[in-house]
């Protein structure tokens, strides 16, 4: 008997349409949106087999995707395995403190290491975002932010920094989608994208780094002063 046959209730899952070298990135994508979507629910248990069997994937490539969700903190200990974090309020200002950070830091370093390209593509995607958060299209201004934070890591010269903060933008992106549950204006956000880029522009790398950190720093109190649902303190 097949693992579906076993487990008519467990979530379904559609597997990867191909075997590319990067399937653990595919696996680790499809956990991570299972996640946020709730279809793996908070303080469920996470399983190496049913996932694998669910995906329909060996349990290496899922193995190496919960190594990953743990690091970044969507999944941990709990039980004899793994379980998808709960919502806190204190998880979600932990993430966006750190975030705060080591993205002030990635300014600093832009600000003093960026080439002209670097500074001009900051710069495309802080205004490609202005003006799709004012012509009120979300989802092009959330693929416009990831990317322009992901351009300031990328133009700090630092594969570290950049791992650490590519990690932390999943992390703060996975539980604002799932645990808020209001909606937000992202003029504001855009609008100090603009100011970020022009600092590291003019090659200022402390007032890169403020402005940086407290961006992400109003976007937390900000989340944390709306409708979060059902998170605990």
């Amino acid at each position: 008997m097949s693992y579906a046959e076993a487990n008519p209730e467990a979530p379904r899952f559609a597997p990867p349409v191909t075997r590319p070298d990067n399937l653990t990135a595919l696996v680790f994508a499809a956990i991570r949106d299972k996640i946020v979507d709730s279809s793996l629910p908070p303080g469920s248990s996470v399983s190496e087999a049913s996932l694998a069997a669910q995906l329909q994937v060996s349990k290496t490539p899922v193995r190496e995707a919960l190594l990953r969700l743990r690091h970044i903190g969507l999944v941990e200990p709990g039980g004899r395995g793994l379980q998808v974090i709960q919502p806190s309020i204190a998880g979600i200002r932990d993430a966006f403190e750190f975030r705060a950070g080591i993205e002030a830091m990635a300014g600093r370093h832009a600000a003093n290491r960026s080439t002209p390209e670097q500074q001009e593509r900051i710069l495309e995607l802080a205004s490609r975002s202005q003006e799709a958060a004012e012509g009120h299209d979300d989802a092009n201004f959330l693929r416009c932010d990831q990317e322009f934070h992901l351009a300031i890591a990328d133009a700090a010269r630092n594969g570290v920094l950049r791992e650490a903060v590519e990690n932390s933008i999943i992390l703060t992106r996975a539980l604002r989608r799932r645990d808020v549950t209001a909606r937000r204006d992202f003029v504001p956000d855009a609008r100090e994208h603009i100011g970020i880029a022009e600092v590291i522009r003019a090659g200022s790398p402390e007032l890169a780094a403020t402005r940086i950190a407290d961006h992400i720093h109003r976007i937390m109190l900000e989340m944390l002063d709306i409708d979060l649902g059902p998170v605990s303190s």
